[in-house]
């Protein structure tokens, strides 16, 4: 028996219905229902779970989906907008599900974003203990032979400690070259942050690659479900078990 407890918001912002926050507005307003009864707490052991219903609606347990957006520079990886700020949302039609995304690309970068309608699994994917390797392709200025100092190596930078980042260098001019990096944690801004530190200066980074899902020939901007079947199997070669009450 399954003793531990989980927070009732976070069910029902997997389910799609709103976010945390509003889950708890909606409980405290007597309209989540367990099992056929008002429930006030916003925690509860999930084996005592037979249904839950908001507003009378009994939620359903939904599989979980991917999609791959194609994030273009000048675009935020977040809900809130500042000034002028343009946020990926924009770019994700109302009739698909509520999702969220999985970790962040800064505003000045492009590239691969993945969406999830399932929270649980974006924190999977995100956490560093798992390690889902990230590649991306980065243009910069500076000096190639720098990089022998960053290559495969932790690195303690201004109080942060990056660990194994990994860097093939794809071109040899005497200033302006690509460069495809991997790593393995999203620690914010870590690629510009690191290359900065040893003298370059970064003038395109874009992710290509997150764990087995690839950008490939996805134009700007646009954004692609992975098919179930695909989906699957990547899940199971991921070891991660879809198993969420409401997914």
């Amino acid at each position: 028996m399954n003793n531990k407890l989980i927070r009732l918001s976070k069910l029902i912002s997997h389910a799609g219905v709103c976010s945390r926050k509003e889950a708890e507005t909606l409980i405290k307003k007597n309209y989540v229902k367990i099992n056929g009864e008002i429930f006030k707490d916003f925690f509860i052991q999930k084996y005592k779970i037979k249904t839950i219903s908001v507003n009378d609606k009994i939620l359903k347990k939904k599989p979980t989906r991917v999609w791959i957006l194609n994030k273009p520079i000048g675009y935020v990886c977040s809900n809130n907008e500042q000034n002028s700020q343009k946020n990926i949302f924009r770019l994700i039609s109302n009739r698909l599900p509520r999702m969220v995304s999985v970790g962040r690309l800064d505003i000045n970068s492009n590239g691969l974003i993945l969406m999830t309608n399932n929270p649980t699994f974006s924190n999977f994917l995100e956490r560093p203990e798992n390690s889902i390797e990230r590649t991306y392709l980065v243009k910069v200025f500076g000096n190639i032979n720098n990089i022998k100092q960053i290559n495969n190596k932790s690195l303690f930078i201004n109080g942060f400690l990056y660990k194994d980042i990994s860097i093939r260098v794809l071109t040899k001019e005497a200033n302006n070259n690509l460069l495809e990096i991997k790593l393995t944690e999203g620690k914010n801004r870590e690629i510009r942050k690191i290359l900065y530190h040893f003298g370059f200066k970064v003038k395109k980074l874009t992710r290509i690659s997150f764990g087995p899902f690839r950008l490939n020939e996805l134009k700007d901007g646009k954004i692609l479900e992975v098919k179930n079947f695909n989906l699957r199997k990547i899940l199971k070669s991921l070891r991660f078990k879809d198993e969420n009450y409401f997914g």
